[in-house]
């Protein structure tokens, strides 16, 4: 679309949650109570702006949407363009799998037909819990992320219900750094903590059935009852705010994020800009008022 195509339809096995740049940016700047989590108030304003987005848009809702963001193997992405591009009827979404190619288009498995001057082909993707058992020879895993004592798994889980309400925000990265502080903890202080990493009443699933609540309830945990836990938690939050807020402040991040959006609808019309009513509506005016001023947050850093 970005080079100039007339219109993309995205074929995928199912339709996957797409999430505006401002709902991922606001996960890691929004103001945190003792434990960790969002606002209440704001967090029903965000998704509200999200919701509206998607209805106004035209973009096709996700199967999963709005009762969980993401489970049973949906992807989750990070992209504007997406609901710009659907707004001016240019991004269709559909839900199957290729049956086969012709001269002009693609055949879907269900018979339909998608015409097409160029075909691009990506690879999807599914979490490597069937690694983990092959490497490991361990098929459960504990909520704590542990296959055993001084053993720990890491990686992505199943997105459900309050998963970005901690302060990991959205990022797997976040929480992999938490993590691995907690696991240098666990061998220096292993009576301490093995109670609650490893011991016997750690509940544990299978690795596939893993999701992102379970470990932020081991990390709320871990933060209540270990000093050591919520210092390196309190320094990750601070840090890493403090690091968003130097980098782009919210007001400054909405000014950009509101001009790259109206930019999208000239780039996607050829260069041509449209008028204000024909846009899609920027849906987050008002975001930067769900933030701390920069002055309080720098200063605090």
């Amino acid at each position: 679309l970005e080079a100039g195509a007339a219109h993309v339809t995205v074929v995928a096995r199912r339709t996957g949650t797409i999430c505006p740049k401002m709902i991922d940016y606001l996960n890691f700047v929004k103001p945190w109570d003792e434990h960790y989590r969002h606002d209440t108030a704001t967090n029903v304003k965000q998704m509200g702006c999200w919701r509206k987005v998607y209805r106004e848009s035209g973009a096709r809702q996700p199967e999963c949407w709005p009762g969980k963001v993401k489970h049973d193997g949906h992807t989750i992405s990070v992209s504007d363009i997406w609901f710009v591009a659907s707004h001016l009827g240019k991004l269709e979404a559909r839900v199957g799998t290729l049956e086969r190619m012709a001269a002009d288009g693609c055949v879907l498995h269900d018979g339909s037909f998608v015409p097409a001057d160029i075909v691009v082909g990506c690879i999807g993707f599914e979490r490597n819990t069937t690694f983990c058992e092959q490497l490991t020879g361990r098929s459960l895993v504990k909520h704590s992320n542990y296959l055993d004592k001084n053993l720990m798994y890491l990686a992505d889980a199943e997105i459900d219900e309050s998963a970005f309400n901690s302060f990991f925000g959205s990022s797997v990265l976040e929480y992999a750094k938490f993590y691995t502080n907690v696991y240098v903890e666990g061998l220096e202080r292993p009576d301490a903590l093995g109670p609650i990493l490893w011991g016997p009443k750690v509940e544990a699933c299978p690795v596939q059935l893993r999701k992102w609540t379970q470990y932020i309830a081991i990390g709320a945990e871990l933060i209540a009852k270990d000093p050591a836990c919520a210092k390196h938690a309190a320094d990750q939050v601070t840090d890493r705010t403090s690091h968003f807020y130097r980098t782009m402040p919210p007001a400054t991040f909405v000014e950009v994020n509101r001009k790259e959006w109206e930019e999208l609808h000239t780039r996607l019309n050829g260069g041509t800009p449209l008028p204000a009513e024909k846009q899609l509506a920027y849906p987050f005016p008002e975001a930067a008022e769900w933030c701390l001023p920069a002055e309080a947050v720098l200063a605090a850093a």
